[in-house]
């Protein structure tokens, strides 16, 4: 005990206690001090690595950025040389139809045409081609017969009647606020309507210019001009189609000799849904859809769907009429 007395008193605790205090606090101070330091680094050496990846993210994003301005400018591009190409073909057509009425005129007795009867060759252009290579337009549709003007239905073929308008002559020789009278006369209904084509489209017919009125009936949407895609069959051939007993429906794939209501519903669970999807479809595919369904479809031969579905997307019913007569039962005769 008296040891440990002399020995305090020795280091001096009793008198100088204070400087056991300082190296305690200078003690921790340091301790503090150096943890600090290593902390603070390595916060840094952290702060450097997100920057770091931060600008890696921007020059990534501002990369796509420029792909993307870039891949907009190509496909602005490509939709200008689509109108473009859309336009010209547009004027090929109009001169193919023409050449084909100097072509008939010239093959004709007499050089004369026939005013209701047109060669055609299909949807792109030409109404469908019946046997010896000629469609009487008029037989079929009827002398003056308003509904053919697309944006006319019954309603407003009665009201135009009633308006003193009943033959396409009439029709073609009316002024447009005429024709605008009797329409907003019926009321806010067929106000909407635009009878600005009408004139026109009626002229074609009764002068027997079938494959013009065909071409100009493209480009109009419900009588619009302009509107028009090219490539929605005209009111003319829907009508013709009807009346030689065929589906205006493109996804009526029971056109197609040898394609029945089961199998049609196999097309289309296989995603192919339309005349077009058809025609553009490898025979290869076909019978690979068939096989998967079973023994009782593989005996099915769809070696004439895509050529048959082609004739119906083009609107050449004639001559799918035809085709399907040399066929027999959906499959070419040996």
């Amino acid at each position: 005990m008296y040891i440990d007395i002399l020995l305090l008193d020795f280091l001096g605790f009793p008198s100088c206690w204070w400087w056991w205090l300082l190296c305690s606090l200078g003690a921790f101070l340091l301790g503090w001090l150096l943890n600090w330091l290593f902390f603070t680094r390595g916060l840094k050496d952290q702060l450097a690595l997100a920057i770091s990846e931060r600008d890696g993210y921007h020059a990534k994003f501002t990369n796509m950025e420029k792909d993307y301005m870039s891949l907009k400018y190509q496909h602005e591009q490509l939709q200008k040389e689509r109108d473009s190409l859309k336009l010209a073909l547009r004027n090929c057509e109009s001169d193919k139809a023409v050449l084909n009425t100097k072509l008939q005129a010239k093959a004709d007795s007499g050089g004369s045409v026939d005013p209701g009867i047109v060669v055609g060759g299909g949807l792109k252009g030409d109404a469908p081609k019946s046997r010896g290579g000629k469609i009487d337009y008029l037989a079929l549709l009827g002398k003056d017969n308003l509904q053919i003007i697309e944006g006319v239905g019954p309603k407003i073929s009665k009201l135009l009647t009633a308006g003193g308008f009943s033959t396409w002559a009439a029709v073609a020789g009316a002024k447009y606020d005429d024709l605008k009278k009797v329409l907003d006369d019926a009321g806010p209904k067929y106000r909407i309507h635009d009878p600005k084509s009408w004139p026109k489209q009626a002229e074609l017919a009764n002068t027997g210019q079938w494959t013009e009125l065909i071409n100009y009936q493209k480009f109009l949407d419900t009588g619009r001009e302009n509107k028009g895609d090219f490539d929605t069959p005209s009111k003319v051939e829907k009508l013709i189609a009807k009346l030689m007993g065929y589906s205006n429906n493109p996804e009526d794939l029971k056109i197609i000799e040898g394609v029945g209501p089961k199998i049609e519903q196999l097309m289309k669970d296989a995603g192919i849904k339309t005349w077009a999807d058809v025609a553009a479809s490898s025979i290869e595919r076909l019978q690979e859809i068939l096989e998967k369904a079973g023994d009782r479809y593989r005996l099915a031969d769809p070696t004439t769907w895509p050529k048959q579905a082609d004739l119906a997307a083009s609107g050449k019913w004639d001559d799918l009429k035809e085709y399907q007569d040399y066929l027999s039962g959906g499959k070419s005769p040996k």
